[in-house]
């Protein structure tokens, strides 16, 4: 007989862009909004209020299918900085209660919980005091929490319950509890990973917990499967480091006044340089920068990589690039770029340290400035023309950290 009780609490903020823009504009309370990355019909809405919600809308949706669903939703330009001023405060709010083992994403937090903390009723005193504390932060801030005996279990029943639930996977209730779920609600069940279920001929939760050790990993192909198998029956284990970075990048769709070749060349310059700035912070070194540019009214994009002896340096990095670039059509039209750093690889130290070369002790004068007084105080004259645009955006799993949006450019 399982052991009753709970290790983990998940606290999921629900609708968190669009509640903090409900938050700070009491006029779209109550009212459909949908946060969009640009304001522009051709992008997607990257988070959707509940209100919007009720006329199918959801994350990603393209907003031209959104007005379509929704003909009356407010289109609200998303603001990164507010929302990680948001996170940390929420953070805060949190660790007034219990720890926080990891965050998971910007609006994702999971806590391990010891001793008298992992009785079910002191676990659900604990969720109540965070619902609380989080709303202290916020009026319109809510939180599904989920307990459970393992943290992909909590994850599981955040989801269940939503807005500003609360549900526990309690050990003894284990497996028959997920019965109700459908496949699609599990971490690791994706769509592809779905289709191969049903074709293995498996429909339910029940079915999937049904199947030996051996199934369940010979389904997923990996340890996944193996793990899932665990997870179901209440285990608890250490999982493995996250392995280290192979790469840094980002991706932005450019509006419509950068989709000249000459700007949207500048603007994956200040992409790659803000990728090689996080590698610097982990203090790694590029052997190769990669580019993906799309193009409208073309269903291929140009996709290139370019390899080099490794390096920091942002005019190294920047003439990589611009190599790159060469490829690109010069009657083509940009819609959106991805550009980063790969092939890392941490510094090599010798018996006696070499001397910094002229570019290296360059790169590290202007990290220490714009360190010391905002992001971009110090650029490459190549980004001038194109400060405003590709701000830092938050991005799926841990957010960075605020000075990464105290980008000067906005004070312009």
């Amino acid at each position: 007989m399982p052991t009753p009780g709970v290790s983990w609490l998940f606290a999921d903020l629900n609708a968190y862009f669009a509640s903090i823009e409900q938050e700070l504009r009491p006029e779209l309370r109550g009212r459909p909004i949908a946060v969009v990355p640009v304001e522009a019909d051709s992008t997607c809405c990257i988070a959707i209020s509940y209100e919007a919600k009720r006329y199918g809308l959801s994350g990603g949706i393209h907003v031209s299918k959104a007005r379509e669903l929704c003909p009356h939703i407010t289109l609200v330009k998303a603001r990164p900085r507010l929302y990680i001023e948001f996170h940390d405060q929420i953070k805060a709010a949190i660790e007034r209660c219990v720890p926080i083992q990891k965050v998971m994403s910007c609006d994702e937090f999971a806590c391990r919980l010891i001793g008298r903390e992992c009785d079910p009723l002191r676990a659900t005193e604990i969720a109540y005091a965070i619902k609380r504390e989080i709303r202290s932060v916020g009026s319109t801030l809510r939180c599904s929490i989920g307990l459970g005996p393992n943290r992909f279990l909590a994850k599981v029943a955040a989801d269940v319950l939503k807005p500003d639930g609360l549900m526990l996977f309690d050990r003894s209730m284990l497996p028959d509890a997920l019965f109700g779920l459908e496949l699609s609600d599990l971490p690791g069940v994706g769509h592809r990973m779905e289709k191969r279920l049903r074709s293995a001929g498996i429909s339910s939760v029940r079915q999937l917990c049904s199947l030996r050790r051996d199934q369940m990993s010979a389904l997923w192909g990996n340890v996944w499967g193996d793990r899932m198998w665990l997870w179901f029956r209440g285990e608890d284990f250490v999982e493995p480091e996250d392995k280290p970075k192979q790469s840094f990048s980002r991706q932005h769709i450019l509006p419509p006044a950068c989709r000249d070749s000459e700007r949207a060349r500048a603007v994956a310059i200040k992409l790659m340089l803000s990728a090689a700035r996080r590698m610097r912070e982990q203090n790694l070194w590029a052997g190769a920068v990669f580019l993906c540019v799309g193009f409208a009214g073309q269903r291929r994009a140009l996709e290139a990589l370019i390899r080099f002896t490794p390096s920091q340096s942002p005019a190294v990095l920047q003439m990589q690039l611009i190599e790159l670039w060469k490829e690109v059509p010069p009657d083509a039209t940009p819609t959106d770029i991805t550009v980063g750093v790969s092939d890392l690889e941490p510094e090599r130290v010798g018996l006696f340290e070499a001397p910094r070369d002229a570019r290296e002790r360059v790169t590290e004068t202007v990290d220490r400035l714009n360190t010391r007084y905002g992001l971009n105080s110090v650029y490459l004259g190549s980004i001038h023309n194109v400060r405003k645009e590709a701000p830092t955006r938050i991005s799926f799993g841990a957010p960075p950290p605020r000075k990464d949006f105290e980008d000067t450019a906005d004070e312009d």
